[in-house]
């Protein structure tokens, strides 16, 4: 019957014996398959994640239908941007682990917040984070969640970073926080050559800025960069910049036409950012093995496929991930998505190979399939329908424990 279509088309089957990954070792060639054509790329060496689950589609259609509305009215003043800090707050109200003990402190004179977890691995690693939110939004608060779960998997001493931001500071000014905390944070770190830099977003910019300018003004460089759906130049909805893009842009909930008017608010007249004001150009500064997870139609993905091709061909380590069905910047979201805490364990044990705290021969795991319910998006009839074939492990049935929300 009708509704019976419908309602598999809205809920999805369920397939619990799809793994979610695939690796990718050419163009796909054209042949019909019945259902939603497996994602193209650019960079062919990036892992796939096509399944996803229903967790996932159901943020994903919320944040398209009512996110990304307000982002599109709410004007850009300074009104608004303190009200949007004002709200950040809340999130200090938000669960915490019971094994983690944040502690307030300063490094370089920018505020920071330290957590180790009781239970993560004995290690010697220093991870800082750098949270997102535009330059305007979200804090060491809004980010905790993924910060203690870094610190788990990883057992770093895991530090966050609250940089100035708008309307206080410009993106000039954030970025030289960035770096005077990490420049801090070698001279205080048990091991300078066991730092991992990490951020989302816009965290991710100043990720790619501290490699960049920590190479310039001679400091240790990272070992490693762990970046969730980095920005990697102030003009990502530009196409007229020679990057190669397989995917219409349809992204979740940052809307392209604001990214003018908010630039104007980044790099107001007299700004000067030290250094490339892209780390898209600045890719012969950067040397430290680094991890991307892009999503599938979002805004910032070509630039990220660019950025991991850059430096692929310049020696350097990468490892890319590329994920359908998402949200921008979704790893922030562990505590809710099963796909959220898959990247930042792949994150996690990249992190510990670049530091040699996991050895090479445990295997990376990014074949690991996503637990949860999972959904096989059908084709629309206006998509073209391709095949490949897929590689992957054969279903693994171990059971695996995630650390919950306390």
């Amino acid at each position: 019957m009708w509704w019976t279509s419908w309602l598999d088309r809205v809920r999805g089957r369920r397939t619990p014996d799809v793994v979610g990954t695939r690796r990718l070792r050419g163009r796909v060639p054209a042949v019909p398959l019945g259902r939603r054509a497996p994602m193209r790329v650019v960079y062919t060496d990036a892992v796939v994640h096509e399944t996803y689950t229903l967790k996932a589609r159901v943020l994903q259609r919320a944040a398209r239908l009512v996110f990304k509305p307000l982002l599109q009215l709410t004007p850009i003043n300074d009104r608004s941007l303190a009200t949007l800090r004002s709200l950040d707050r809340l999130s200090a109200r938000g669960p915490r682990s019971r094994y983690v003990e944040p502690v307030r402190h300063e490094l370089g004179g920018v505020p920071v917040e330290s957590m180790t977890h009781r239970f993560g691995p004995t290690s010697e690693m220093s991870v800082l984070y750098l949270h997102g939110g535009g330059f305007f939004s979200c804090g060491i608060e809004t980010h905790r969640r993924i910060c203690e779960r870094l610190a788990y998997y990883t057992g770093a001493t895991v530090t966050s970073v609250e940089y100035r931001q708008l309307p206080e500071g410009t993106v000039a000014d954030s970025v030289q926080d960035a770096i005077n905390a990490y420049a801090a944070l070698v001279e205080s770190a048990v091991d300078p050559h066991k730092i991992v830099v990490a951020g989302d977003s816009a965290g991710g910019y100043l990720t790619m800025k501290i490699a960049e300018l920590a190479t310039r003004r001679g400091l240790p460089v990272p070992a490693a960069l762990l970046t969730f759906s980095p920005l990697l130049s102030l003009d990502p909805e530009r196409t007229d910049k020679g990057i190669d893009r397989v995917t219409r842009i349809r992204d979740a909930y940052l809307p392209m036409r604001r990214i003018p008017k908010i630039r104007e608010r980044w790099m107001p007249e007299g700004a000067l950012i030290e250094g490339y004001a892209s780390p898209l150009h600045a890719s012969a500064y950067i040397t430290s093995p680094a991890f991307f997870v892009a999503v599938e139609d979002e805004m910032l993905r070509p630039e990220i496929e660019a950025m991991a091709l850059r430096l692929a061909e310049r020696g350097v380590t990468v490892e890319t991930h590329l994920w359908r069905g998402q949200v921008h910047a979704f790893p922030v979201l562990a505590d809710a998505l099963p796909e959220s805490r898959q990247a930042i364990q792949l994150a996690a044990a990249f992190a510990r190979r670049a530091v040699g705290e996991l050895p090479e021969e445990t295997g990376r795991p990014d074949q690991e399939p996503v637990e949860g319910e999972l959904v096989e998006e059908v084709a629309d009839a206006d998509e073209e329908i391709i095949d490949v074939d897929l590689e992957g492990p054969e279903p693994d049935t171990r059971r695996r424990w995630f650390f919950q929300a306390s």
